[in-house]
């Protein structure tokens, strides 16, 4: 059980060292007597043991001053009530006249003993025979970061991480330097047991929180590392560095510098940029105190320099000046590397905007062609503009898909995407589907329509297959695209647009202005921005990235499960000239999807007019039977690897066709002699 009781303390001089050790044996004889443990706590709350001297007299308990007795155990009230009545007693003892002025050197001894424990800078922590902590002073709180109070009385290696100070007690020998970290803090450990009469009684630890020490050792190494790199810069440079002090001695010069003068380091630090060198960029730069840049001057054997100088100011004192020198040849030559690394600079820039990431509106175009994406970098920088866009390119090449793109991509996003095919509408139609028509503009016109052009508002309008438009009505397009207004069919009123148009053709329009097919003025007002799309036989190594994407597409449509196509249906695919161009290529690949068996497209599933090209020209690649003899297989693999280069011209294409490395096509060339 747990007993307390509070006395006030009566005895003139408090607890000084006397009182305190008479009440410290005093409560060692109530613990031994009723078994319990023993406490005191002040007006603050602290406890400490009473059965311990040091943890007592370190409460400072003086005369009136409140006192809390704690006992500990089954007999805890009989124990507290007797320790209680007997600090409330006086421990005066009068038969000894000079017991007061002991007790007074004992008290003054005390306070002096306590005062230089809190005053030193150093961590101090002392423990009894028992391992229990008795002093731990100020400089131990910070650096520990714990209150003596929370310690004094407990046993140091259940409260002190890494204590050893009962291992120094163990062993009865010093430790002297033991490094240890605790929290943020390093600290540097002394501990030395505490020897009377050959018997130890406890134990001191000493030490010192070495942690600014180890950071201002850590920023002096980066200060020398710094300075080491500095000298190296330098003396690497090929610039001349010429350093002086406020009176203009030279302090300083790199390797470069000496070579330019033609002195070595040792001459020149003997020398005055006043005399040496008056009419230097360095010796204006202190005289006038400002940078100077730009400085030509010249030697005695005709070598011309070119320098820049400022001065140096620590505090607002100048204290120097630096200059960075360079001969003029020098100068020049730089000027044409630097001319050359333009010209190869914008060179790149170019080709970056070439292969650079386009708008994700772009994105439903397949291809990593070199065709390809200059078509479609022009696409993009025209999507910027509201500028008249002319596609060129063959039936089935993506004509409108790069026309919905660009609209996609451009400030009209939000407005409508109108597409009109001119073949498709008879002539005496096109004319009311483009600008609508009025009520009663002819017979069957019942109602008002609004043209297609209307309707593009706002935003882009796609005329494919401009090529096959009459000339009358290329005619009536000039004016739109000239006025930017339109009249009904049967109309008197003057509507204006905004729109954007983009034409598209797989005619040639030149050969069609030659012969008067196609209106001169009107080619010019659509060739704003032509862009050409390629077919697909010229970017067939976009083949099986089309192949793989439609793939996908129809599996997804037809709800099949098709895997891949195989390597030899693909070499079909790249054997085929194309005439249909991408439309073809997603039109073949449907048909495989739907005829296959398998979960894989195969040649077999191709029409013969596609595997029929390759399997027929390659059917007698090597003959099997070489004078009714088989011949070994060497022999078969010279000849292959013979006529797939001959055929490819490189290592690295023959190897893609035959499907192996072009380390390894390079390597049977060279085994057998091909090479």
């Amino acid at each position: 059980m747990l007993y307390k009781k509070q006395v006030i303390i009566n005895y003139q001089k408090g607890l000084h060292v006397r009182v305190a050790a008479m009440l410290v044996q005093r409560a060692n004889e109530l613990k031994n007597k009723f078994n319990v443990e023993l406490f005191l706590s002040d007006e603050m709350n602290r406890n400490v043991p009473a059965t311990t001297i040091m943890a007592v007299t370190s409460l400072n308990i003086r005369y009136k001053d409140k006192v809390t007795v704690l006992g500990k155990g089954n007999n805890a009230v009989k124990a507290v009530n007797e320790l209680a009545a007997f600090i409330e007693g006086n421990f005066e003892v009068k038969t000894n006249t000079n017991l007061e002025e002991v007790d007074d050197i004992i008290q003054e001894t005390s306070l002096t003993s306590a005062k230089v424990f809190e005053k030193i800078a150093n961590g101090l922590i002392v423990v009894d025979k028992n391992n229990v902590i008795t002093v731990f002073n100020k400089s131990a709180e910070r650096i520990m970061g714990i209150k003596a109070f929370e310690v004094i009385g407990r046993k140091a290696d259940e409260v002190i991480p890494g204590s050893r100070l009962h291992i120094v007690m163990e062993k009865g020998e010093q430790e002297l330097g033991y490094r240890q970290t605790i929290g943020r803090a390093t600290i540097i450990t002394n501990r030395t047991p505490i020897i009377v009469n050959g018997n130890v009684i406890g134990a001191v630890a000493v030490f010192q929180d070495i942690s600014e020490i180890e950071q201002l050792a850590g920023e002096l190494n980066e200060v020398k590392e710094l300075k080491e790199k500095l000298h190296l810069i330098l003396k690497s440079v090929t610039d001349g560095v010429c350093a002086v002090d406020k009176d203009g001695n030279i302090t300083y010069v790199n390797p470069a510098y000496e070579a330019m003068v033609k002195k070595s380091k040792a001459e020149l630090e003997k020398e005055n940029v006043f005399k040496f060198f008056p009419e230097s960029a360095i010796a204006r730069a202190l005289k006038e105190k400002k940078t100077i840049r730009g400085f030509v001057s010249e030697r005695n054997d005709g070598t011309t320099f070119i320098a820049n100088a400022a001065p140096i100011y620590v505090d607002g004192q100048i204290q120097g000046a630096v200059s960075v020198s360079k001969e003029v040849n020098e100068v020049e030559e730089l000027i044409e590397k630097l001319s050359k690394a333009t010209a190869k600079a914008q060179y790149l820039e170019e080709e970056l905007k070439r292969v650079q990431k386009l708008d994700k509106a772009f994105d439903s175009i397949i291809g990593k062609s070199g065709k390809l994406r200059d078509a479609l970098t022009i696409a993009a920088k025209s999507a910027e503009t509201c500028s008249t866009v002319l596609i060129r390119g063959e039936s089935g090449t993506g004509k409108e898909l790069l026309a919905k793109s660009i609209h996609f991509a451009s400030p009209r996003k939000k407005g409508p995407f109108i597409r009109v095919n001119c073949a498709a509408i008879p002539t005496t139609l096109l004319e009311s589907e483009l600008f609508g028509y009025e009520k009663g503009a002819f017979t069957g016109a019942v109602n008002q329509k609004i043209g297609k052009f209307e309707l593009a508002h706002g935003g882009t309008i796609f005329l494919d297959e401009i090529g096959d438009m009459e000339k009358d009505m290329q005619a009536k397009l000039l004016r739109v695209l000239q006025e930017r207004e339109i009249e009904r069919v049967g109309g008197t009123q003057t509507i204006k647009i905004d729109v954007r148009i983009i034409a598209a053709t797989n005619k040639n329009l030149e050969e069609m202005v030659k012969k008067g097919d196609f209106r001169e003025d009107l080619y010019y007002r659509l060739n704003v921005i032509p862009i050409n799309l390629p077919s697909l036989r010229e970017k067939k190594e976009d083949i099986p990235l089309l192949a793989e994407y439609f793939l996908k597409k129809l599996n997804t449509r037809l709800k099949k499960n098709i895997r891949y196509i195989t390597r030899k249906a693909l070499i079909c695919f790249l054997n085929y000239h194309w005439p249909g161009n991408v439309r073809e290529l997603e039109n073949i690949i449907e048909r495989a999807i739907n005829l296959s068996d398998d979960e894989i497209i195969d040649v077999d599933d191709l029409p013969s007019y596609i595997s029929g090209e390759v399997t027929e020209g390659n059917r007698h690649l090597v003959s099997a039977d070489l004078n009714g003899e088989i011949a070994p297989f060497e022999e078969y693999e010279k000849q292959i690897i013979k006529m797939a280069l001959e055929k490819y011209g490189s290592f690295n294409a023959a190897g893609k066709a035959l499907g192996i490395t072009h380390k390894t096509v390079a390597f049977k060339a060279r085994k057998y002699g091909i090479v």
